[in-house]
């Protein structure tokens, strides 16, 4: 369950073959290393994208960033690292972050124009070691005051496997690959990736923290995760899991297993609804904040990797295959296909008549009046 082409990163390899998780000094120099112009940035592999207003930013392979303004034209932003990037998130038309390989975050406060790095996976090492050396020490002194304490002794018994795989974990180097991110606004907002990690800032990224306590002992992967208006937090992933906290994360309810496939995508509807989107065609809604989901059937089994929903409310998911499915009410699906067949991670709508789509053969826009009559 632990491999690379499982769960959250079978998505990445189609993008051109398995992309390694565990490295040494390569990676290390990536991290160092900016982003290199590219004439071709627009046809390589893209993973995520977001409108902000007329503007869409992109991100992708070898720490591409992409631009592009109402006019069309498509540029790349200054970004300090050389890796693949997988998520993106926006609170205004000025500040975002994204997340990538090596445990990186970027931050960007110019509209996506130029980044700087917050945090990368040396720094997630070092976070994950203490919290596991401070675990296993607290609970030395408790179970030495109270030896006969059974569940004191497994709790003990967790804190040295957590320390161990914290110290295999960081021997590679920063090989803690981010998937997703969220930001409830300027200030606070969270990132989960392989391995289970999720981190946590108050004060924009300045300074991370590691969120322990996720009911996840196998270690799984967490693809994506949301915050919620009425405050709580989903996290999904691996083996169909879903994560929820009402409490920014300092603690958690234990997990649930919405079905056998795993998520990569949770969305939240104009409406209030929610949806879990994964492989093999699994789509789910909640129309109670996540309390409960009803499976809903799709004319195509084809692994579901990103959405959007328009102005006027319909709903577009994408996904394995260069698969579009375009829906007015959430529940009854058309579907479209790429000629190119290739794998479409995100989309975004351009405006009222143009649709751009990302996913390994780049950046596509298309007119959406020429989806429609294409629609099966």
């Amino acid at each position: 369950m632990k491999t690379v082409t499982l769960s959250a990163l079978v998505l990445l390899t189609g993008l051109g073959g398995a992309l390694p998780v565990l490295s040494a000094a390569p990676l290390v120099d990536r991290l160092e290393r900016p982003s290199r112009p590219s004439p071709m940035a627009a046809l390589v592999p893209l993973t995520d994208i977001q409108a902000l207003g007329r503007r869409l930013v992109m991100v992708g392979s070898s720490g591409h960033v992409l631009l592009r303004d109402a006019d069309g034209d498509v540029r790349q932003a200054r970004v300090p690292a050389d890796l693949l990037l997988t998520a993106v998130h926006f609170v205004d038309s000025r500040r975002g972050w994204a997340v990538g390989h090596d445990g990186v975050i970027l931050h960007s406060l110019d509209g996506g124009e130029s980044w700087s790095k917050q945090l990368d996976g040396r720094d997630i090492n070092r976070m994950m070691l203490a919290w596991a050396e401070g675990e296993v020490e607290r609970l030395e002194r408790a179970s030495a005051a109270a030896p006969d304490d059974e569940p004191l002794l497994a709790a003990l018994d967790n804190a040295h496997f957590a320390l161990d795989d914290a110290s295999a974990g960081s021997a590679p180097g920063p090989s803690r690959p981010l998937l997703d991110l969220w930001f409830r606004d300027a200030q606070e907002g969270w990132a989960v990736g392989a391995y289970g990690i999720i981190v946590h800032t108050r004060d924009g990224g300045q300074s991370w923290q590691y969120v322990p306590g996720l009911d996840n002992p196998e270690r799984l992967h967490l693809n994506s995760v949301l915050g919620l208006a009425d405050g709580s937090l989903l996290v999904a992933g691996e083996g169909g899991r879903l994560y929820r906290s009402n409490d920014n994360g300092r603690n958690w309810s234990p997990a649930a297993q919405l079905t056998d496939a795993s998520l990569y995508k949770l969305l939240a509807l104009a409406d209030g609804r929610l949806l879990a989107l994964g492989f093999g065609g699994a789509l789910l809604a909640s129309q109670d904040a996540g309390g409960s989901w009803q499976s809903i059937p799709l004319p195509v089994r084809v692994g579901l990797y990103g959405g959007t929903q328009l102005a006027d409310g319909r709903l577009l998911l994408v996904g394995q295959g260069g698969v579009l499915l375009l829906s007015d009410d959430g529940r009854r699906f058309a579907v479209w296909q790429a000629p190119h067949q290739a794998p479409l991670l995100g989309v975004s709508a351009v405006d009222g008549e143009h649709l751009a789509l990302v996913g390994s053969a780049g950046l596509q826009v298309l007119p959406l009046a020429a989806i429609q009559e294409q629609l099966q």
